[in-house]
């Protein structure tokens, strides 16, 4: 009998260690199971876009290519978290003072927009930098509000495989 109660409180420890080590927290709740599955499940395409080009299929639409496409879309996504922020406190006097997230907002998706001026290369350079760009100013703004422990974790993970993929992904355009 406390054998068993001493192999679960052994597993209950090695769940915590991995969740820390793979979600950034040590309790997985049904939101932040949430997120993580769906950010997770955002990233594949940028994971099998880098395959599908390794292994020499043809990425390119007109000479854009889908990991251009795609990343620009997620990166525009990624400015609508200032803008939840700033509806969350909406009814908050501080808000006065957080107008300027509004603007901060907005520059990811005007980042993807004019990033279509410039060749294929530069595309993705320009995507690939912008993500880990956006996450620094992410990271410093978010710090220090109250928001779930989970999300920077997240957004740093995340970041960490977009970036390596746009990496891959401008290497294997050169090559």
């Amino acid at each position: 009998m406390l054998s068993g109660w001493t192999t679960n409180v052994a597993r209950t420890k090695n769940l915590r260690v991995m969740n820390k080590i793979i979600f950034g927290v040590e309790k997985i709740d049904k939101c932040s199971g949430t997120a993580y599955a769906l950010g997770y499940g955002g990233a594949v395409p940028f994971v099998a876009f880098v395959v599908m080009q390794w292994h020499g299929y043809q990425l390119t639409q007109g000479g854009v290519s889908l990991m251009y496409f795609y990343g620009s879309v997620i990166l525009s996504f990624l400015g609508a978290t200032h803008w939840g922020y700033i509806l969350a406190m909406a009814d908050r006097a501080e808000v006065k003072n957080l107008a300027a997230r509004l603007i901060i907002g907005v520059i990811p998706s005007l980042i993807a927009f004019f990033s279509i001026l410039f060749d294929e290369l530069d595309r993705l350079l320009i995507i690939g930098s912008s993500f880990i760009f956006i996450y620094v100013i992410d990271s410093i703004l978010f710090r220090q509000e109250n928001i779930p422990n989970w999300f920077l974790p997240l957004r740093f993970r995340l970041t960490v495989i977009v970036a390596s993929c746009f990496l891959c992904s401008i290497v294997l355009l050169i090559v």
